[in-house]
Parts: C-alpha cells; sequence; structure tokens
C-alpha cells in the first residue's frame, strides 16, 4: 500500500479509489514523519489507520495557519527533508501572517501539471501552448522539464510593466491561455481596446485569487473572444476546482489535487447545499501536508452526482469572498459581497451594457467602513456621471433602515497585500462564530 499510495499522489485524474489510496498514504506520513501532525492525532485521540475513505476525514482534528507557523518550520515539515533544496511558495498574507509553503521537485512539477490539466476541462487544449501570466511581481520562474521540452511556454507580463507595453507584449505572444486576477485582467483588456488591439484570440482566460463579477467578465469575453473560466486556487494545494464549462454557478473540485471539506461554525460537516466554512487536505504534498486545513474561504458541496459536462466527483459553489469580505449590519447580519456588489451595479442604468460601463466607470471599489456606512470609491471614466449612483441610497436602506452611502471620485485603485484588489472590501470585525 505504502509504494501504491506513494505513487497514487501523482495521478492527474484519480477515481474515487485513487483519492482514498493517496488520501491514506499522506495522513499515513503526516503522523510518522511529521512533528506537527503527530502530535495533533495524538491529542485528538485517532490514530492514521482509522482512515479507510474520505468520509472518515473529519475524526481527525482541523487545523490552520496560525497552528501550523505556531509548530516552527522543523513542526510542520516532514522529517530529514532539507529546506534549501525545496520549491517554496508564498501566500500574500491578506488575512494573516504570510506562510511559506515548501514541495520536492516531484510535487512542484505534478503542482503544475494539475493546473493545466484543469484547464484542459474548459477548452480543447494541445501541445505546445503559449500560457502568459499577467499581473504577477516577477518576471520569470527557472524553466522546468516540461517548458523545456517545449511543451508550455509560459511567459510572465508583470504589473510593474506600463500597460502600453503590457499590451505590446501580449499582442507578440499570441497566448493560447491568459491566465490572472480580474483586477489585472480587467485594466490588461481596457488598453486593448484603447489601442484598438483585437488581434490577441486565446482560447481560453482564466480568473483566479479575486472574485471574477460579472461586468468584468463581460468585458473580459468582448475582448478575448473565447470562453472566461473561474479557478478555485491557493498556494497551499494549487488548483482546488473549476469552473463548470456547463453550469457557471458550480465548481468541480480538482480530484488530482485536493479533498475538500465544508463544515459549519462548530466545524461539523455542513449538509448538502449549506454553506460553511471550507477546509482542503492535500493529496500529493507530503514534504509540507495540509490536513483539514482552513483557508479562509466559503462554499457548500452539492450532491457528487454525473454534471452534463461529464464530470464525477466533488461539486461546490465558492460564496464568493473570504470570511472578512462578508458586510456585517447594524443588527449583525452578515451579507455576500456578491450580494452587496449586485445591489451597486444592478442599480445603474449602465449595468449589462459591457464596454459601456467602462467609458463611464473605470474601476470603483465597495468598502464598508462602519457597520451602517458604505463608502463607493470611484475611478470616473470619460462618460461618467453621478447620476449613476442615484439609486444607491435607497438600495442600501432595503437592508437597512440605517444605512449610509458616501461615493468617493478617486484617481486610481491600488492593489492590496499580496497584489490582490478587492472589489468588495469590509474594515468592520466579523466575530466568529456567528453566520
Amino acid at each position: 500500500m505504502g509504494m501504491v499510495g506513494r505513487l497514487t499522489r501523482f495521478k492527474l485524474r484519480k477515481t474515487p479509489a485513487d483519492i482514498g489510496r493517496a488520501l491514506r498514504f499522506v495522513i499515513s506520513d503526516a503522523g510518522a514523519n511529521v512533528p506537527y501532525y503527530r502530535t495533533a492525532f495524538e491529542g485528538a485521540g485517532v490514530v492514521p489507520a482509522q482512515v479507510k475513505c474520505v468520509e472518515d476525514l473529519p475524526r481527525f482534528p482541523m487545523t490552520d495557519r496560525d497552528r501550523l507557523l505556531a509548530s516552527g518550520h522543523e513542526g510542520h515539515l516532514r522529517r530529514g527533508v532539507d529546506r534549501q533544496s525545496l520549491f517554496k511558495r508564498h501566500t500574500s498574507g491578506t488575512s494573516g501572517t504570510p506562510i511559506t509553503v515548501y514541495m520536492n521537485r516531484a510535487e512542484s512539477l505534478f503542482r503544475k501539471a494539475s493546473l493545466i490539466d484543469s484547464f484542459r476541462r474548459n477548452a480543447r487544449l494541445g501541445f505546445p501552448m503559449a500560457l502568459v501570466d499577467v499581473g504577477g511581481d516577477r518576471e520569470s520562474d527557472s524553466k522546468d522539464i516540461v517548458q523545456r521540452l517545449g511543451l508550455v511556454n509560459v511567459v510572465r507580463i508583470v504589473r510593474s510593466l506600463p500597460m502600453g507595453e503590457q499590451a505590446e507584449r501580449l499582442r507578440q505572444v499570441n497566448p493560447t491561455v491568459i491566465e490572472g486576477r480580474p483586477s489585472m485582467l480587467c485594466v490588461l483588456a481596457q488598453e486593448l481596446s484603447r489601442q484598438g488591439i483585437d488581434s490577441v484570440r486565446p482560447k481560453l482566460v482564466v480568473s483566479f485569487a479575486e472574485v471574477l463579477y460579472p461586468h468584468v467578465r463581460k468585458l473580459l469575453q468582448d475582448t478575448f473572444s473565447c470562453r472566461v473560466a473561474d479557478y478555485y486556487n491557493c498556494q497551499e494545494v494549487g488548483n482546488i476546482a473549476w469552473q463548470c464549462p456547463e453550469i457557471p454557478d458550480r465548481m468541480h473540485v480538482n480530484p488530482a489535487t485536493v479533498v475538500l471539506e465544508v463544515v459549519d461554525e462548530q466545524g461539523e460537516p455542513a449538509p448538502c447545499g449549506k454553506e460553511g466554512r471550507v477546509l482542503v487536505t492535500n493529496l500529493y504534498n507530503t514534504t509540507m501536508p495540509f490536513i483539514r486545513y482552513e483557508i479562509g474561504d466559503r462554499g457548500a458541496l452539492l450532491e457528487s452526482t454525473r454534471c452534463s459536462c461529464g464530470f464525477v466527483g466533488q461539486t461546490m459553489h465558492l460564496i464568493g469572498g473570504r470570511d472578512e469580505d462578508f458586510f456585517v449590519l447594524p443588527d449583525d447580519r452578515e451579507i455576500s459581497p456578491r450580494v452587496i456588489y449586485a445591489i451597486v451595479v444592478h442599480g445603474s442604468p449602465l449595468h449589462g451594457l459591457g464596454n459601456e460601463f467602462y467609458r463611464a466607470v473605470r474601476a470603483f471599489q465597495i468598502v464598508q467602513q462602519e457597520r451602517d456606512l458604505i463608502v463607493v470609491r470611484v475611478v470616473p471614466g470619460p462618460a461618467y456621471s453621478r447620476g449613476l449612483w442615484k439609486n444607491l441610497d435607497s438600495n442600501f436602506k432595503a437592508l437597512h433602515p440605517s444605512m449610509r452611502v458616501q461615493v468617493v471620485e478617486v484617481e486610481d485603485l491600488h492593489p492590496g497585500p499580496g497584489g490582490k484588489f478587492k472589489q468588495v472590501l469590509s474594515r468592520v470585525a466579523r466575530a466568529r462564530g456567528t453566520s
């Protein structure tokens, strides 16, 4: 079982039986070789042999970033690994202290292969392909074997490059896939439109790390004339799920990389369709395991039936926004960032008009400053009018009669830590344990 489990970790399209084998190996290895998990399992009175299948996972303790960090590098890494020889990825730290994720060479390569395979779930992609990553802060990585063999040419367009140069570089590459955060893709699409460049025709545009709101999706579809798919990724795992090509409000959990759970505020498994806290268990990384790890997102698991797109496995709704993005009203109700977005945008007379929206509003951000105060920060476009927001006050008062709204015009909006931009941002503390 040990050798079979070790090899099954690196199978891209895992069957349920494969997932069980990989899961048992990861938990067994962590219990034997990772001090943090050995101590956590002993404290919870469980042993790795109790895991026979995915349904047994809730017996084991949950963990999170703070607990892992408290154990130190020697606590949450596999015994005997040389940190200097490992591949590293860094979380953004937008919801706490950044964490460094360690992998060995095989795990790092598999992580990349699983992402490429997930792209192929949304578009007919062959090799070789050109993948353009937009909006990062590093020019390039060292080339791995996939790039050296000429299968995938990865081009990184960093956000520090002037927008005109970004657009020209994208045009020159002739990309097969374009990936990036919605805020970065949005600005680049606007620049292409401004320059009249309509020759960039990828097969797929992939958004991740931020909520992909409808007005941004429409702009990207209009600009690139291809499918725009939302992907759910995190540094601790890589690709977690991808948007279903047939049913847009569903996401299919990547069986190559992760087992996903949704739990309620007490840590108990949430029923199908019920919103809760997302936990992930990494199925391939034994160098630095993540087992029942809470990543701060909210979602809901759906029935694992065969989808019309042909996928069979875990399917979910991603609620859209981390815990801290939910707005807390004066009566303690919590409102999803997607609802807040809809209240602002659907009240605009330009809603649904695609590029016409961007002639009026280059960018905007909705910020909850206090429980009863919403500030909409707006970068005006050439067709801007303050009359766009005439319905805002009444729309928010429909949520709660004491709500106030201020519209503030600004010259620009800047990303937060890690380069992420939040269209909907709450500065009001959200109490854990309420829902």
